[in-house]
């Protein structure tokens, strides 16, 4: 689902993902069409922004042909709304994102004893922290209170993902009264 402003409120796309042989049955026997509607359902990737060819989008492949180019119109004329790069994310005033820990009476401050990494993960954190201090949204601190632990997961495409071990923070943290339902 895509929603975004517009003058008279807020616009929503939402993607219907057909079932094939709901497909197979609305189009006509030719087997041309056949092959074209199977085709249809593979994702397209598409970069919409000229200086980051290596971010595409992925446009679902239910979409027809009209359906997909005025999509992609779409989003190239919102561009200004994707973040790019970390330095896109930096001017959110802090009213709108300020985040507070809220810690219960009674807990002091942990600071997790410091864990070793990996060359490879070590490299891939002081890179991730270089773009995050070059862009605004990470500074160093000399007096902190709460010190955790970073913890390095790779992804599917053999990055690395920069995660914190919030452990001693969630166990000063009351519980929220509304959990999420399980998300895996």
């Amino acid at each position: 689902m895509l929603k975004f402003p517009v003058d008279g409120g807020i616009v929503t796309i939402r993607s219907i993902i057909l079932i094939p042989t709901e497909c197979a049955t609305v189009i006509t026997s030719s087997k041309e069409t056949l092959k074209e509607a199977v085709v249809r359902h593979e994702n397209f990737n598409v970069a919409l922004h000229l200086n980051f060819l290596d971010q595409e989008v992925a446009i679902g492949g239910t979409l027809s042909t009209k359906g997909r180019t005025e999509l992609c119109s779409l989003l190239k004329e919102n561009l200004d709304i994707f973040a790019w790069q970390p330095s896109d994310m930096t001017g959110v005033p802090r009213l709108v994102a300020e985040h507070r820990l809220n810690i219960q009476e009674g807990y002091s401050p942990a600071r997790q004893k410091k864990r070793g990494q990996a060359p490879e993960r070590v490299k891939a954190i002081h890179a991730e922290v270089q773009k995050l201090v070059e862009a605004g949204i990470m500074r160093e601190v000399y007096y902190h209170d709460w010190l955790s632990n970073l913890a390095m997961v790779k992804k599917h495409d053999g990055s690395w993902r920069m995660c914190v071990d919030f452990m001693d923070l969630n166990k000063a943290c009351p519980q929220d009264c509304y959990p999420l339902s399980e998300i895996d």
